[in-house]
Parts: C-alpha cells; structure tokens; sequence
C-alpha cells in the first residue's frame, strides 16, 4: 500500500548521517503505513504546484490511491518519487514520537537528487497549514 501527503513541517535535524523530521496530524492514517513500510519520500514541489500540494493534502477515502494519476517512479527504497517535483530525499524511517496532537517522523536520508530548478513550494509562497477537522 502507498500514500501521498503535503507536509507543512519538514526540517533538518542531522548532518551525519543525515536525517529530516516532519509531523502529521495524528487523524492521519499514515503513522500505520510508516510504521510498516519503513521508508518514505519527501518530494519537493514548485512554487508553481500548489494545486499538486492540494491534491496530496486532501484526505482520501479508504483505499483511495492519490498516486495513480500523477506520473512516478521507484526510489531505491521502493517509495515513490513524483517525476514533476523539483527534488527528492529517498529516506528509512528512523523514529516515530507522538508529539501533543501530530507524530513526528525522523528519517535517514538514504538518497537525494534534483530533477528540475526553480523556487520551490513553501508555506511563504501559497501554501497555508490549517488544523484538520473530523
């Protein structure tokens, strides 16, 4: 099973090795899905795909695949990489902590590249993080 999803949070935490952490709304199913893949893909997206962000930051319904209509390939760890985004990190989970309301997530970076340039997408050029709603 695979899943996409658009993080607010996402921040280096490790020269060496080198890690990133991100967090996710603990009424997000993914915790379930790290805790059994083990591996994830952060996919830096362009400034100018914030529709892209907002089609991985909707919630899907059960058994809902957001990733069959975006184009995609394998990482080395098996996770996938969006073919469009500007970079990538191919990363091992390294740790889950649940932190008040969201779980943070540390990964080791296994694998990086750069496939386009440009700015990329931030909370500062579109991109809002609002609290979800059940």
């Amino acid at each position: 099973m695979e899943n996409g999803l658009t993080v607010s949070w996402l921040s280096q935490v490790s020269f060496e090795p080198p890690m990133i952490m991100f967090s996710v709304d603990k009424k997000h199913y993914s915790e379930e899905l790290l805790r059994s893949t083990r591996t994830f893909v952060v996919n830096v997206l362009a400034e100018n795909q914030v529709k892209l962000a907002g089609h991985f930051a909707k919630q899907a319904m059960a058994g809902e695949d957001k990733l069959a209509s975006v184009a995609t390939r394998e990482a080395d760890s098996g996770a996938r990489i969006l073919t469009d985004a500007l970079a990538w990190l191919d990363c091992e989970v390294v740790a889950l902590h649940p932190t008040g309301d969201h779980f943070m997530v540390v990964g080791k970076v296994i694998a990086a590249g750069v496939q386009h340039r440009g700015p990329a997408l931030t909370t500062a050029s579109g991109m809002r993080y609002r609290e979800s709603k059940p």
